[in-house]
């Protein structure tokens, strides 16, 4: 291959990866009053951000943080038309699993921010996550001054695991608990890099394809170490039955058990 076309090419790879401008949105008015939808944007692909459970009176709260291609059209059916992607379902089961157990629990399902559209580059880079970091450390004070009581655990699922990471220096103290569900990677190379007091606890189904991405990061490109290694050390997350990269909510898996166990602060 001619060398102008080799350096063209590489070009081309620098320029995909330089950063861009990261997207900023608009404050999202939040009303942590109301019964069901605590939020919502319709503008673009919308923003939304919806309770399952009383959080006047929940000791326990967890915040679940999707992936690529949430939409506010596909929050309450998920993406495809399959219910499993749900956000809103997906608090809908940890709600259920949780107040089992007879603790007073809320389950946010939290779209404040503007997921890449899809697996491709956006995915590939940071910068959806590093803006949706400080729409939910914002989010997160509010609702800690909303219920200063109350523990609360945060549920990254796949690029939502990004965006938690990102956040997790600037959360409260009343973030206990860090959870990274299928994730790509975390955008360090040790659990202690992320700077949080908060327990990391990390979950990916034997099936998930995240499994097999590669630790890599490269000018800008890939989210680097998957945080499931051994090596990265975070806690790992028991989340037997999941089976694929969507199956962690299931109900009566140990996946969901597992969660909920951390969510009402029993898991060890």
């Amino acid at each position: 291959m001619k060398r102008w076309l080799l350096r063209l090419l590489a070009l081309g790879v620098v320029l995909a990866a330089w950063p861009a401008p990261t997207p900023a949105s608009p404050v999202l008015p939040v009303d942590l009053t109301a019964a069901r939808v605590l939020a919502s944007d319709h503008h673009g692909d919308g923003r939304i951000v919806a309770v399952v459970g009383d959080l006047r009176t929940a000791d326990r709260i967890a915040v679940i943080v999707p992936g690529v291609a949430t939409t506010m059209d596909n929050f309450d059916r998920g993406l495809g038309g399959v219910i499993r992607r749900s956000p809103y379902w997906q608090a809908t089961q940890l709600h259920a699993a949780a107040r089992a157990t007879g603790v007073r629990v809320a389950a946010i399902a939290w779209l404040g921010y503007d997921p890449p559209d899809g697996i491709g580059l956006a995915a590939a880079r940071s910068d959806r996550a590093v803006a949706g970091a400080g729409a939910l450390a914002g989010f997160v004070t509010e609702l800690t001054g909303y219920r200063p009581g109350a523990s609360i655990t945060l549920i990254g699922h796949s690029y939502g695991s990004l965006v938690i990471a990102y956040a997790a220096a600037r959360l409260p103290a009343q973030v206990t608990d860090l959870v990274a569900l299928g994730s790509p990677g975390l955008d360090v190379a040790h659990a202690r890099d992320l700077r949080t007091r908060a327990r990391l606890w990390v979950g990916t189904a034997g099936r998930d394809w995240t499994r097999w991405l590669p630790d890599l990061r490269i000018l800008g490109l890939g989210h680097g170490t998957n945080p499931s290694r051994p090596w990265f050390g975070a806690r790992r997350l028991d989340v037997g039955g999941a089976g694929t990269h969507d199956g962690y909510f299931l109900p009566g898996t140990t996946s969901l058990r597992s969660l909920a166990a951390v969510v009402t602060g029993v898991a060890a």
